[in-house]
């Protein structure tokens, strides 16, 4: 009798546990970051830069996107204009590592030698973007549909361990490239004496109509640039650049491969 009672409490435990892990995954779904709570460091106008501070949980850096309802109708658009074969084709030219690194020798534009590092394997790693990276660039895309009226932001990712927190520094505009997030920078530096760590810049790339809308996931040299100063500043430790399909995440100790300015 006394087995039976223990095998089904067991039992028990083992449903409440795997209904908590079902609910809690599906909670993280029907979430969209617009919820959190924003404190404003800067507004002039569409420029603004913020922050978002939150528990800092798995299911951020997992594969479940969420409501990402601007992104999905930027993703629709795409594949509407460019048909579903170019569509699918032109999302997995830019998630292949498998590209000659014997190509990058001959070659001598910049931009292009930071493409070939990634694209042949030789430097950073390309994924599928995850939950936090694709509500943050759906936030954006709801502001100014990146389809008709394409911007970059920029995004920090500070990590406080001790207290389970992430913050997410976001600054952007209207306009095609993000201003320049000084309070940002400033309001960092505050923070690393209080015990965080900056972690992450995130940031999106797209493309026009000719080189059919799908980001590079490669840094520019003005991104490339900018990397080895976070780097000597603060030791960050990766860069990430996200097209809206896939994330290229980049090691610090790699940034100085790539051409910069």
């Amino acid at each position: 009798m006394n087995k039976l009672i223990s095998i089904t409490l067991t039992f028990t435990l083992m449903v409440i546990v795997i209904s908590s892990g079902c609910e809690t995954s599906k909670v993280y779904q029907d979430l969209s970051i617009d919820e959190a709570n924003k404190i404003l460091l800067h507004k002039n106008g569409n420029e603004e830069m913020f922050y978002w501070e939150l528990d800092d949980e798995k299911n951020l850096w997992e594969f479940e996107l969420g409501h990402i309802t601007a992104l999905k109708l930027y993703r629709d658009s795409i594949k509407f204009e460019l048909g579903d074969n170019k569509y699918k084709s032109a999302i997995q030219k830019e998630s292949v590592q498998n590209l000659e690194k014997s190509l990058i020798e001959n070659e001598e534009n910049g931009d292009r030698i930071n493409a070939l590092l990634v694209h042949s394997g030789a430097v950073g790693e390309i994924r599928r973007i995850n939950y936090l990276e694709s509500q943050i660039l759906n936030y954006q895309i709801g502001r100014f549909p990146l389809f008709s009226r394409p911007t970059e932001f920029h995004g920090f990712i500070a990590e406080n361990e001790k207290e389970g927190k992430i913050k997410v520094y976001f600054g952007s505009s209207d306009t095609e490239w993000p201003p320049k997030p000084t309070i940002i920078i400033q309001e960092i530096d505050k923070e690393l004496k209080r015990g965080w760590k900056l972690k992450y810049h995130l940031h999106n790339h797209y493309c026009k109509k000719d080189r059919d809308y799908i980001g590079i996931l490669a840094p520019s040299l003005a991104d490339a640039q900018y990397y080895k100063m976070l780097k000597e500043r603060f030791n960050i430790e990766k860069s990430l650049i996200t097209n809206g399909f896939h994330t290229v995440e980049i090691d610090n100790q790699d940034f100085a491969k790539f051409e910069s300015h």
